[in-house]
Parts: C-alpha cells; structure tokens; sequence
C-alpha cells in the first residue's frame, strides 16, 4: 500500500457539513407509528395517498406492500431527493449532491418478505461554526469511509456509455472523474495514484442519445439495462443540486448505476487538467464526477466537518479540485469493497 503522508495533500478551504444525519433511517420514523396503526382494518393508511408522490418523513420506515403498495410510486426523501419505487423487484438508492450539502433516499423491496424499507438523510452547510465543528483532518490521514449496502462484483468491468446533454459542455470532467475513481488517483505520493488499485475497472462504451434515468425534476424513474453518466437539464430540480445519482441493485449486488450532472443553471469548469482557470462560482465537473463514481462504486458520505478533505465528504464548493483526486479513506472504502487487484 502506498505511503499516505501529507504531501500534496490538503488544500481544501475548509469547506465542512455538519453531520446533522448520521444515521439514515432517523428522519423517516416519526410521527409514523400514529399513522400506521390509525387505519381501519382493510383500509389503506391516511399516509398512502393514491395520487402523487408520497414523502419518506411521512411514512413507517418498514412498509407491508399488503398495506400500501409503493411499487411504481414516487418517494420523496429530504432536500427534495426523489425516487420510482421499482417494479421489478430490485431496490434504489438515490443520492445528490448540493451546493450546500447533500442527501441520501433509500428504497429496499423485499418482496420474498412482502415490505419495502424506506430511509432518507439530508445535510446541510449551516453559517457560521456550530459547536460540533472540527478542524478537517488532512485527507492523505484520514481513513474515514463509509459504504452503502451494495456492490458490484468483484473483478467487474463496469460498462458506461456517456450523455453529452444539450448544452455543449465537455466530455472531459465527467471521464476524468470516473476514470480518477477507479484508478485511485491521489495526490497523496508522487506516482499519483494508490497501488493496488481496487479490484473492479470501468469500460468506457461511447456516446448515447437516452439520457440518465431521472426525470426534469431530478427524481430516479425505471431502470433500462445501460449504466449512463453524464449532463442532464433538470429544472425542476433543487436550485442548490449539482448531480444526482442513482444506484439499483438486487440483494448486496449492484446491477445499474445513472449519473447526470446538473447543466441547468450551473456553472462548470472542466477542471485544472484542461489548462484553464476556474471561472468565479464555477463548479469543478472532474470532482464533482469523481464524487458520484464513488457512489456507483458503493461509497457513502462521510459526514462531519472532521472528514471535509475527503472525497466523499457531502459538499464541493465552487472551484474546488480537491475531490476529483482520493484521500486515504476514500481509497481504504475502495479496498474494503472490491479488495486489491491482483498484478496479474
């Protein structure tokens, strides 16, 4: 393993999320016990709207599909976070990332069990120091990481085809993001990059007309076979959205990942590799791709302001390159997921 040492590390401007949300499934159990057991026998519950999209806060965490069927339905988790329910009996996790934070909305069907399990986390950057604020650790010291409860098989070659949207931006962050993620690129030695690599790679398999599977509104609709990142106008979003992604998988296996990058009110920069400054308010595409690799990969956040330098910490600030090359607990999470690749 590499050495980790501070070198070229660290030079985040001190951008941090409160870790308001440490575990997902505290903001979608209250007040829903009332609402679940106040249903007359044979009557759905008063949560389980027939019309339009069900919000997560609202509901039980763990839902009988015999009380309220949500296949094929709408979920709303936090920061306005949405997701399609499956039908086919595979389960979603959606993720965006904000200008001010970020969240999380995850839908597990079981339908062997006949329930779906619903969890959703939101953070955000509040003004000011809170009093939980800590210095951010150095991120070639850091080895903080935390996972989701999907992956692909080890040894996988992970085929994506790239969305160019309609807006003319390049290709060049979105590719350099994904490839950094799995090649481990760091600036934490001189090789720059971690060795072993992670036991998974990705194919690159050209340009495709269908866009990432979500909606104008950002929200996760029905999976198609074909893993997709890329630009997506998606104005019925959140302001603050910058990507979203969402993760389908089948038990502990993932199956499909969608990426797409927010090209409507937002200003990118393609990142320092193509040689350019970062224009003012400016977001960094290669860090902010690198970032939703991670969760293809089956990376989570990593919350508090200790944790900051990392790449999966929950935030990127305008021009702001640092995520787009691996700390320490980026690369460990990589390793623990897929193991090291073999020279062979």
């Amino acid at each position: 393993m590499d050495d980790v040492s501070p070198a070229g590390r660290g030079r985040r401007t001190g951008v941090w999320c409160a870790a308001a949300a440490t575990a997902l499934s505290c903001t979608v159990t209250g007040g829903a016990a009332t609402a679940a057991t106040a249903a007359e026998p044979g009557r759905p519950p008063g949560w389980c709207k027939p019309d339009g999209a069900l919000t997560a806060r609202a509901m039980p965490q763990r839902i009988k599909l015999s009380e309220c069927d949500l296949r094929g339905r709408v979920v709303r988790g936090e920061n306005g976070l949405a997701a399609t329910v499956p039908s086919d009996g595979t389960s979603v996790i959606a993720h965006s990332l904000r200008t001010d934070g970020a969240s999380e909305l995850r839908v597990e069907v079981d339908e062997a069990k006949g329930e779906i399990t619903l969890a959703a986390a939101g953070t955000r950057s509040p003004q000011g120091r809170p009093r939980e604020f800590r210095a951010p650790i150095d991120a070639c010291q850091d080895d903080a990481y935390q996972q989701e409860p999907s992956k692909w098989p080890k040894g996988s070659a992970i085929e994506w085809h790239y969305y160019p949207g309609t807006a003319g931006l390049p290709m060049s962050g979105v590719s350099t993001g994904i490839a950094g993620m799995f090649g481990a690129r760091t600036d934490c030695n001189a090789a720059r990059t971690f060795t072993p690599p992670p036991d998974v790679s990705q194919r690159y398999a050209g340009r495709t007309a269908t866009p990432p599977n979500l909606t104008a509104g950002g929200v996760c609709g029905d999976r198609d076979g074909t893993n997709v990142s890329g630009w997506e106008a998606m104005p019925g979003a959140d302001a603050d959205v910058l990507a979203a992604t969402c993760t389908w998988f089948r038990g502990a296996t993932t199956i499909e990942n969608d990426t797409a990058l927010q090209e409507h009110g937002k200003r990118w920069w393609p990142g320092p590799q193509d040689g350019s400054p970062c224009p003012a308010g400016s977001y960094d595409a290669a860090a902010v791709a690198t970032h939703e690799a991670g969760h293809m990969l089956g990376l989570g956040h990593v919350e508090g302001s200790q944790h900051s330098a990392l790449t999966m910490a929950p935030t990127v600030a305008a021009c702001d390159d640092d995520p787009a090359t691996l700390g320490k607990g980026d690369y460990a999470g990589l390793i623990a997921l897929y193991g090291a690749r073999s020279s062979a």
